[in-house]
């Protein structure tokens, strides 16, 4: 093979060829990471776009939503709404725990229609009687706030401890003797945890709560005590089924 030295034609090609690589390689990293930002940047920006863009539509929606369901138009069927919700979970959870204690057999569903629809009354009276208060005490100073306590605790509660029972005993078919004697025996001891948790929860919901969200931080509050009165309410079956060998 002859050198390059002694065909100066071949080595003037060859070293021009060598550089033109060499300039490639240089360059096409650039070119590629250049050619990949400004083809890539595309992509991934529309797909951030579009992600907040349905991100923003979707937040909209919700607060579509919530300005209807708490709007004077539709808060009474929120509140019915969210009243039988929380007093359904609060008989599933009851119901869980006294299987858990060996004090019922298996979950009954009958019971828990029968608690939702139950909460459906006690949304109703709670619905208006708060509309009532804001009504005829409006303001939120202490004396004001007093007031509202003191009547929801003297004259509300009674009336839907009341409604609780009565409407329970008619879905259950009872007479209306058999309902007088439930609450004569049961009643009361909802009547008194009522006054070691609503006080101080309804100091809250009167001077700081909007009328609007009134139910809605009820039930949140009412959780445990919805459990509460799923098991005073049915206590007596517990004890008959005990009873059976």
């Amino acid at each position: 093979m002859q050198s390059l030295r002694g065909c100066p034609a071949r080595g003037l090609i060859l070293s021009r060829a060598i550089r033109g690589q060499r300039s490639l390689r240089m360059s096409w990293p650039r070119n590629s990471s250049a050619t990949g930002g400004a083809g890539g940047a595309a992509p991934g920006g529309g797909s951030s776009t579009t992600t907040n863009t349905i991100g923003f539509g979707a937040l909209q929606k919700l607060r579509e939503w919530h300005a209807n369901a708490f709007s004077s138009r539709f808060l009474l069927f929120t509140n019915v709404g969210i009243s039988l919700t929380l007093s359904c979970v609060g008989d599933v959870l009851e119901q869980h725990l006294e299987i858990y204690c060996g004090e019922i057999e298996r979950f009954e569903s009958t019971r828990t229609a029968h608690m939702a629809i139950s909460g459906v009354t006690v949304g109703v009276i709670c619905h208006y009687w708060y509309k009532m208060l804001d009504k005829r005490m409006p303001g939120r100073s202490m004396r004001v706030v007093a007031k509202k306590i003191v009547l929801d605790q003297l004259i509300c509660s009674p009336i839907y401890i009341s409604a609780f029972f009565v409407t329970l005993g008619l879905l259950e078919q009872k007479t209306k003797h058999e309902v007088w004697e439930e609450i004569k025996e049961k009643a009361w001891k909802l009547y008194a945890a009522e006054w070691t948790v609503w006080p101080v929860a309804q100091f809250v919901n009167f001077y700081w709560i909007p009328t609007h969200y009134r139910i809605f931080y009820d039930n949140i509050i009412s959780l445990g005590y919805d459990v509460l009165t799923s098991k005073v309410k049915h206590k007596q079956s517990h004890s008959h089924l005990k009873k059976i060998p």
